[in-house]
C-alpha cells in the first residue's frame, strides 16, 4: 500500500470513530480530557496528575474512548498512555520506588463493577515503561484491585478477596445463604513471592460489625458471596503495625504486626475511641499513618470518607451519612482516648461519591484528593484552600478509583511517533514521544530517500517542545532540493542541549483535509459487517 492510499484508509476510519483526532502522529490514541475548573495556582505541589479513568457505572459505554492509565499535566496534557504497556482494567496506578529505582506501580485485569472487586496481576515498571517485576503471592490467591503498597522498596502489602463457605444463619441468612467474602491482608516479597504476613478479616472482625444488608438473594455462591468488610486499604508504620479501612464495617483498625490482632479501631459500633461531632464519617477509603510523636500517644492519620454508598442487588439501596464527601487528616490520642479532627477537606463542587476515592498528603503539606466515582481531582492548601481542580472529561461519565500527584522522569524506549503532512506549498510535521518528560526541544531533518546519503541530511526546522505532540510548517522550496522521495525525521534534545532520542525517517504524504477526520460522534447509521 502507498503511503497516500495509507492516509486515505485511516482519514476513513477516523471518519468512523466515536472520538475525535487528538494527535495527528498519534491517532490510536484518544486520551479522555482534563476540564480545568481551578487553574492550578503557583504553590501546587511539582509533579504530574496520575490517574485511571474509565466509564461510571452505568454511564456511556464510551466514556472515556480508551480506559488507561494516564499522566497528564496540570493544563491537561497527555504526558503517557498506558495503552500498549497494561491490560485491561487498570488502578491504582502510582510512582513509587522498588531496589533503589523508581518504578510505576498499577493494578492490570478484570472489575467486577458490581461487586467492587476484581481479580488480577500487580505490575511495575521502570522509567522506561518496561516491566521490572510482577507482584504475585505463591499462595495462589489472586490479588484484588484496592491496594498495593511498597514497603522498604522490598515487600509489598496486597489484598485479596476470597469467598468462602461461612454460616450466616446468625446474622440473618438463610440456609441457602452460606457464602461470605473473607477479605485477606498479605504482605509478600516482591522479588520471590514469599508471604510475610497474613490476616483474614473473618479471623478479627465479626460479621454482626457489618453495615452492608445480606440481601435475600446473594451469599448463595461464591461470585455473589456477601462482602460483609471490603478490604480497601492497607499501611504500615515504621514499628511493623497495619492500618488498614473496612468500608462495610465503616472501621479503620490498627493492627498488631506480631499476630494481626486489633491494636484500636476509629470507627463503626466498637470505637476505641470517642468521635468528635464533626467527625460522621463512613464506608470510607485510602487509611494511613502520617506521624506518631516520640512516646506513641498521639497518632495522626488521614483518609477519604465517602460518607455513601449503594447496596443490594441492583444498587438500588443508598446509604448517606453525610450530603458530601471529604478528606481527613485526624489526631488520635491515646491517652485519653479521644480522637480530633484536624483539618477537612471537602470538594468545591460539594462532590458525594458513592465509591472510591483517596487522599494523599504531599511533602509541601499540601493534600491531593481524587473523588472516585464522581470523577474528579483536587489539590489543597494544607489550611484547606483549593488551588486547583479538575474533571475527567465532564465529570460523573467518568471515574478513577484513586488519583494522584507524583513528580516522574519517563525516558521512553519506543522510538518517537512522526508524520510529515503536504498541503499546497507547505509541510506539517508533526512528531511525539509518549511517556516522555525530557524533551524541551524538537529539531526535524530531512534527507533525501532515493540515495539514502547522510550526507544530504540538513536541518528544516525546531520548535521548543510545548505538549505532547509538536509540530513545525516547513515550507516547500526548503524540501526541494531533497527530490520528490524526501525523507523527514525528528531528534529530541533535552535543556542542556544533550540528544535524547530520534524517530525513524517517514515519507511526506498528501494531507487529509479535516472535513474527513470525525470530530465527534458521526450521524451516520453504521454499515453491515
Amino acid at each position: 500500500m502507498k503511503p497516500t492510499e495509507f492516509v486515505s484508509v485511516l482519514a476513513t476510519l477516523t471518519g468512523c470513530a466515536h472520538a475525535e483526532l487528538q494527535f495527528h502522529s498519534r491517532p490510536d490514541l484518544s486520551p479522555p480530557r482534563l476540564n480545568v475548573t481551578i487553574p492550578a495556582a503557583d504553590d501546587v505541589s511539582p509533579g504530574f496528575i496520575f490517574v485511571t479513568p474509565y466509564a461510571s457505572f452505568g454511564g456511556p459505554a464510551l466514556l472515556p474512548e480508551q480506559p488507561a492509565a494516564y499522566i497528564f499535566r496540570d493544563n491537561g496534557d497527555l504526558v503517557w498512555s498506558s495503552l500498549g504497556y497494561l491490560s485491561g482494567f487498570v488502578a491504582n496506578f502510582q510512582a513509587t520506588r522498588y531496589q533503589g529505582q523508581p518504578v510505576l506501580q498499577a493494578f492490570q485485569g478484570s472489575i467486577d463493577s458490581r461487586h467492587g472487586r476484581g481479580h488480577g496481576t500487580l505490575q511495575l515498571l521502570d522509567n522506561h515503561y518496561r516491566p521490572v517485576a510482577q507482584i504475585q503471592s505463591l499462595t495462589n490467591k489472586i490479588p484484588s484491585l484496592h491496594e498495593l503498597r511498597i514497603v522498604g522498596e522490598k515487600t509489598a502489602l496486597i489484598e485479596i478477596y476470597d469467598p468462602v463457605p461461612y454460616d450466616l444463619t446468625p446474622y440473618g441468612g438463610s440456609t441457602e445463604q452460606n457464602w461470605i467474602v473473607d477479605s485477606i491482608l498479605q504482605e509478600v516479597d516482591i522479588e520471590t513471592g514469599e508471604l510475610i504476613f497474613e490476616v483474614h478479616s473473618l479471623d478479627i472482625v465479626s460479621p454482626a460489625d457489618s453495615v452492608a444488608p445480606l440481601p435475600a438473594g446473594a451469599a448463595l455462591d461464591a461470585p455473589n458471596a456477601w462482602d460483609y468488610f471490603h478490604l480497601n486499604s492497607i499501611d504500615k508504620d515504621d514499628e511493623g503495625n497495619y492500618l488498614i479501612s473496612g468500608r462495610h464495617t465503616s472501621t479503620i483498625y490498627k493492627l498488631s504486626g506480631s499476630d494481626g490482632s486489633i491494636i484500636w479501631q476509629l470507627g463503626g459500633d466498637r470505637s476505641t475511641f470517642q468521635l468528635s461531632p464533626e467527625l460522621d464519617f463512613g464506608l470510607q477509603h485510602d487509611a494511613r499513618f502520617l506521624d506518631r510523636s516520640v512516646d506513641g500517644t498521639i497518632e495522626t492519620i488521614s483518609f477519604f470518607d465517602n460518607s455513601a454508598s449503594t447496596f443490594g442487588p441492583a444498587n438500588e439501596e443508598q446509604i448517606t451519612l453525610h450530603p458530601h464527601s471529604r478528606a481527613f487528616i485526624m489526631q488520635l490520642n491515646h491517652a485519653d482516648n479521644s480522637s480530633s479532627v484536624l483539618q477537612t477537606y471537602a470538594s468545591p463542587d460539594h462532590l458525594s461519591a458513592l465509591s472510591q476515592g483517596n487522599a494523599q498528603v504531599l511533602s509541601n503539606g499540601n493534600v491531593f484528593v481524587n473523588w472516585g466515582q464522581e470523577g474528579a481531582v483536587t489539590e489543597f492548601r494544607a489550611d484547606g484552600t483549593p488551588i486547583f481542580n479538575a474533571f475527567l472529561e465532564s465529570g460523573a461519565s467518568v471515574q478513577s478509583y484513586r488519583g494522584f500527584r507524583f513528580e516522574w522522569t519517563g525516558l521512553p524506549k519506543e522510538v518517537p511517533a512522526v508524520v510529515a503532512f503536504q498541503d499546497g506549498t507547505e509541510t506539517s510535521v508533526y512528531v511525539s514521544w509518549n511517556g516522555d518528560t525530557e524533551v524541551s526541544l524538537w529539531r526535524f531533518y530531512a534527507q533525501d530517500g532515493d540515495t539514502g546519503d547522510a550526507s544530504s541530511v540538513r536541518k528544516v526546522g525546531e520548535a521548543q517542545r510545548g505538549s505532547f505532540e509538536t509540530s513545525v510548517t516547513i515550507p516547500a522550496r526548503k524540501l526541494q532540493e531533497f527530490g520528490e522521495n524526501v525523507r523527514i525525521f525528528a531528534a529530541g534534545f533535552d535543556k542542556a542541549g544533550t540528544v535524547l532520542t530520534r524517530s525513524r525517517e517517514v515519507a511526506v504524504v498528501e494531507a487529509v483535509h479535516a472535513s474527513s477526520v470525525s470530530d465527534g460522534y458521526q450521524d451516520e447509521e453504521p454499515g453491515e459487517l
